[in-house]
């Protein structure tokens, strides 16, 4: 019996030494027998139990697709397994079967939907993952509509969703006439019920959860977490820039059930954010960064951002890891409930995992990184792992711009061994790190100019830590400065742009181009066009239309801003020169 075809969602595989099934068991029109059928089913996928099914048709093998949970295998008698039909209208096809192609993400059944939500079953659809935007939403996706303040995901609903967008069914309080797909009900707010599915889903989840959240570094340092923990088995964490409360819940609803571990990535703005979330995704590895001067408009001071970040040990119970920046004073200032067990990385001498070196190497592009394990014993072995000697110390190359990613490797580094992951190992994993996309991502345009494409969003150390890795870069032409305003400083926007600017006000940076009314008043205040060559725009579109201007072979160029600023225009106009 060999495997033919294989998703999250089913497997096909091919016998001729195996009994039939009873197609009518399987018949959803025929409701006893169908729902009898899907309960027992349906109990046996909770005792995460996988299932395995055989068939002798196409027909059968199709309902049951539309029924499928992840981990269910589909045995199919026919010897033509291309002859059986796709799992439904406009769906990715391979080319042995009409299969559905989806992301690392957990595949729910319609009757797992309704339990999940408390919600109604009014017409089946295809077991498939789950997406709150329909701008993004993948074939073999369920729409789950939420209602927000500015938009009502309801009002997205038609039958092009279905047609030409492919998705399989809607979770929420209607659907438009017309609308053949699966379809849930849900009274009341949807948002609700996203959180509340959020919540059954990781009441379900037996593995690790690890909270993350800081003012910079979260995408990074949780992309390094993953690879440091990767030698355990599969390793899920939140995808993209999903770290609000509706991408926390879409991340705690994707998790595969048999991943080892999940990181959630925590973010906020005000005030009870991070520990509503925290709330929905109980972690039990509790991992706070850093605090820094981001989102000070709604929190109005640094002692604030700490309060706020701090929510996410508020409600730690024992047993549970705090990972903690042991270089920070305000991290430290942040109480810690008793019987949680604390593990600090930094430089500091008294650190569990010390960062002992940082240098730049390859001309600024890689960092030697050596890092040293104080940890008597791991504090905890859930997964196991021999408890063999191992180095106490280890060195690697972490691959990327700028010294401040040694700390980030630290902090993951902390996280996998009070996991009890050998050091060894994690160095190994950590050495295959790639920045991730606007993220300090080098890219080398076909003109010759190497562009530091950081432009996901900014704040005054987020800049300083990118200005100082582009002067510490290798250069054969100018080093340029692509500067767009940091949003949500409140009062203290004036001194963080004035700051900013002096930092570029050096002999290794050739040009400063900037776009943003506070940095256009900055500018202007500090005289900066008296000290180096500066180029200004109001907005951003102006600046990508001349940015091509300035630039040539051997230019290395940092595009930085907030993410309100869309800085990505400027670097796909510099990608699109031609010299």
């Amino acid at each position: 019996m060999g495997s033919l075809s294989w998703t999250f969602g089913f497997t096909v595989l091919q016998s001729k030494m195996l009994c039939y099934s009873n197609k009518d068991s399987l018949n959803p029109k025929s409701n006893k027998s169908f729902c009898r059928f899907e309960k027992l089913r349906h109990k046996a996928h909770r005792q995460a139990n996988p299932s395995y099914y055989l068939f002798s048709d196409s027909r059968t093998i199709r309902s049951f697709i539309a029924h499928s949970y992840a981990g269910d295998a589909v045995i199919s008698e026919s010897p033509n397994v291309e002859a059986i039909p796709t799992a439904g209208p406009g769906l990715a096809s391979s080319e042995s079967f009409g299969t559905r192609i989806f992301r690392d993400e957990y595949l729910w059944s319609a009757f797992e939907i309704a339990e999940a939500v408390g919600g109604e079953v009014v017409r089946w659809g295809l077991a498939g993952t789950i997406s709150t935007d329909t701008r993004t939403l993948l074939p073999g996706q369920w729409f789950f509509a939420i209602s927000g303040k500015n938009s009502d995901g309801h009002d997205y609903v038609d039958e092009a969703l279905a047609g030409e967008k492919g998705c399989v069914g809607v979770i929420g309080n209607r659907v438009c006439r017309g609308w053949e797909n699966g379809f849930i009900k849900v009274d009341g707010d949807t948002i609700a019920a996203l959180e509340k599915m959020a919540k059954f889903s990781r009441n379900r989840f037996h593995g690790i959860v690890v909270g993350l959240t800081g003012s910079v570094g979260k995408t990074t340092t949780r992309t390094m977490i993953a690879l440091a923990l990767g030698s355990l088995g599969r390793i899920y964490q939140t995808h993209g820039n999903h770290n609000a409360m509706v991408g926390v819940a879409l991340t705690l609803i994707g998790i595969p059930l048999d991943a080892k571990a999940a990181i959630v990535e925590l973010g906020m703005n005000r005030m009870g954010e991070i520990l509503a979330e925290a709330r929905i995704c109980c972690p039990s590895v509790r991992v706070i960064l850093n605090v820094g001067p981001c989102h000070l408009e709604y929190l109005h001071g640094l002692e604030n951002v700490a309060k706020a970040k701090g929510e996410l040990l508020a409600e730690a119970k024992p047993g549970d890891i705090c990972v903690l920046n042991g270089d920070d004073p305000l991290v430290l200032s942040i109480p810690i409930p008793p019987g949680t067990r604390k593990v600090l990385f930094g430089r500091g001498v008294g650190c569990d995992v010390r960062l002992l070196l940082a240098e730049n190497i390859d001309g600024g592009r890689a960092i030697r990184v050596i890092i040293e394990n104080n940890m008597p014993t791991s504090i905890t072995n859930r997964f196991k792992i021999a408890d063999k000697r191992t180095p106490k110390m280890v060195e690697f190359k972490l691959h990327g711009p700028g010294l401040h990613q040694a700390m980030n490797a630290c902090a993951a580094t902390a996280v996998a061994v009070s996991l009890g992951v050998p050091l060894p190992q994690i160095a190994e994993s950590l050495s295959r790190f790639r920045p991730a996309p606007m993220r300090s991502q080098m890219l080398l345009t076909r003109s010759g100019i190497t562009v530091i494409n950081d432009a996901y969003n900014a704040s005054p150390p987020s800049m300083a830590a990118a200005i100082e890795s582009l002067k510490n870069l290798d250069c054969t032409g100018k080093r340029v400065c692509v500067l767009g305003d940091m949003l949500e400083l409140g009062v203290t926007e004036a001194a963080a742009h004035e700051l900013v600017l002096d930092l570029c006000c050096c002999d290794s940076i050739g040009l400063i181009m900037l776009v943003g009314e506070r940095f256009l008043v900055a500018a202007e205040k500090l005289k900066l066009m008296e000290k180096i060559d500066v180029v200004c725009s109001s907005d951003v579109e102006s600046l990508a239309a001349k940015v091509r201007e300035f630039l040539g072979l051997g230019d290395v160029v940092l595009v930085k801003g907030s993410r309100g600023m869309e800085m990505g225009k400027v670097v796909s106009a510099i990608n699109d020169c031609k010299y």
